[in-house]
C-alpha cells in the first residue's frame, strides 16, 4: 500500500463563505417565484395586475345589492365585474342625461 497523501486537484481554501444562503431548496423555489411574480406586476398599489386604462377601487355595499348584481351577471351570463361595469356605465349616462355632462371632474373644495 501506498501512503500518498489525498490531494485535491482544487484548492477550496478560497471558497470560504461563498455559499452562506442557509435557506433549504424549497424556500429558494419559492422565493423565486415570487421574484417572478413581482415582476409581472410592475404596478404599486390599487394600479397593481390593472389592464391599462383601470384601475382598482373597492366600495363597500350592501348585502341585497351585491346579491342582485350577482343574479343579474347569473341571468345574463356574464361576470359579475362586466355587470357591475355596465350596470354603472348606465347609471352615469342616466346621470349625465339629466344634469348634462358638465360633471367630468372632481370638486375642488
Amino acid at each position: 500500500m501506498s501512503s500518498n497523501k489525498n490531494t485535491s486537484v482544487m484548492d477550496f481554501s478560497d471558497f470560504d463563505g461563498v455559499s452562506q444562503d442557509t435557506r433549504d431548496s424549497v424556500q429558494m423555489q419559492h422565493d423565486s417565484l415570487i421574484g417572478e411574480k413581482a415582476a409581472v406586476n410592475k404596478g404599486k398599489g390599487a394600479a397593481a395586475g390593472c389592464k391599462p386604462g383601470t384601475s382598482r377601487k373597492t366600495f363597500v355595499l350592501p348585502l341585497d345589492l351585491i346579491d342582485k348584481i350577482t343574479a343579474i351577471a347569473a341571468y345574463t351570463r356574464r361576470k359579475e365585474v362586466a355587470a357591475v361595469i355596465d350596470l354603472l356605465e348606465r347609471g352615469v349616462a342616466s346621470y349625465e342625461k339629466e344634469y348634462g355632462k358638465d360633471i367630468t371632474a372632481l370638486p375642488k373644495y
